[in-house]
């Protein structure tokens, strides 16, 4: 039970920023935690494998299967990168047509590529959002010796 309080705190916290300097910094806390509120588990889900694709491992393998040599495809990337990050406030009529036809290219490997790979089992969400995590510090107590 240790461990799912654990993670619910940290699932429910996740966002949370961390108002800390860069450094090292040592930490002794005594809290007490109080958790309370629903947690809902959902089932697990087939779903297509859409982040199990091993992106470069694939692209590799498309340059190799497209014919095109490395070096040429390291050059032409390089100078689309250096040309998209100059142009990238202002895109012009022609530019806008391609970013279509890359929204169309990834759309169609979405719908005919990734959509018929064998489906993966993927973890139920753990919905949170009614969960109300309270922390009280620990009171420092002096224990005092009888006198004798």
């Amino acid at each position: 039970m240790c461990d799912n309080v654990k993670a619910l705190i940290a699932k429910a916290w996740k966002d949370q920023p961390l108002d800390l300097e860069p450094g090292r910094h040592h930490v002794d806390e005594v809290l007490t935690i109080r958790v309370s509120g629903t947690v809902e588990k959902q089932g697990d889900q087939m779903v297509a494998p859409t982040t199990s694709v091993p992106l470069i491992t694939a692209l590799a393998l498309f340059w190799e299967k497209a014919g095109i040599a490395r070096a040429h495809a390291l050059k032409m990337l390089r100078e689309a990168i250096i040309e998209a990050m100059g142009n990238g406030a202002s895109k012009d009529e022609k530019i806008e047509a391609r970013i279509k036809d890359v929204e169309a290219a990834v759309q169609a490997v979405r719908d005919e590529l990734i959509a018929k790979l064998p489906k993966t089992k993927r973890s139920g969400r753990v919905v949170t959002k009614d969960l109300q995590i309270e922390i009280i510090p620990a009171i420092a107590t002096q224990f005092l010796t009888p006198a004798a």
